[in-house]
């Protein structure tokens, strides 16, 4: 997977795969914001409609 690509977005604070975003947002959508492959997460984001975990980003270990 290359840097710039993505398979979930974020919109109004929800993680969606691609293709399950509300309706009237389109990727293009400057509400849409694109989960790159080179971010780092914290923990792995998952759908709010089917539950998909997406791990392939950069998830940081836990600090204690």
């Amino acid at each position: 997977m290359k840097c710039f690509d993505y398979n979930a977005v974020v919109v109004d604070g929800e993680v969606y795969c691609v293709g399950h975003q509300p309706k009237d947002i389109r990727l293009d959508d400057p509400a849409c914001q694109p989960i790159f492959a080179d971010s780092e997460w914290s923990y792995a984001p998952v759908c709010s409609v089917c539950g998909c975990e997406h791990d392939y980003m950069t998830l940081l270990p836990e600090v204690t």
